[in-house]
């Protein structure tokens, strides 16, 4: 992979960009080498976080806990699936039951909310929202900010699962 130039900044380091060659969907690892200058080892190697660009990927339901990269991670992460309802289906009691959620879980079905859980039951009636044929169902889980505190000196250390864990069943009842 070929470094990108060095752009100055103005605390005296250098922000470099380097372009993955190829992308994944699913998790991939990443490691960086850095050689400081020779004599020059008093300090951070880095200023600030490093940051990656990340594109959308693939994530089976789970904890997010137990996943390398996102082990210490606290935020969001987006599930979504086309489901498809078939006529025999539709105008019934339709229900998204996802099991189990850690730690807030918002779903929308077709572009418009169901509901936002932030305890169990992780369950949402979306009979009205459903359509005969394909239909867009969308999930926003939210991890707590326990799995951050990994990563800092705090008295608050015990990471927690995080995210979807499932399991994610339809319920239809025609």
């Amino acid at each position: 992979m070929q470094l990108g130039p060095a752009r100055p900044r103005g605390d005296g380091s250098f922000e470099f960009r380097v372009p993955a060659g190829k992308t994944s969907p699913a998790p991939v690892k990443v490691a960086i080498r850095v050689e400081q200058e020779r004599g020059v080892y008093g300090g951070a190697a880095f200023p600030e976080p490093v940051a990656f660009d990340c594109a959308p990927g693939l994530l089976a339901a789970g904890d997010w806990s137990r996943i390398d990269g996102l082990s210490s991670y606290s935020g969001g992460a987006w599930y979504r699936k086309t489901v498809e309802i078939a006529p025999d289906q539709a105008g019934g009691e339709t229900v998204l039951d996802l099991g189990m959620a850690v730690a807030s879980a918002e779903v929308l079905v077709n572009g418009q909310s169901a509901g936002t859980r932030l305890a169990p039951p992780y369950r949402y009636d979306i009979s009205k929202l459903v359509k005969t044929g394909s239909n867009r169902v969308e999930v926003l889980v939210y991890s707590a900010l326990s799995n951050h505190y990994q990563t800092i000196p705090t008295r608050y250390r015990s990471p927690s699962p995080s995210g979807l864990m499932g399991p994610v069943r339809l319920l239809i009842r025609p």
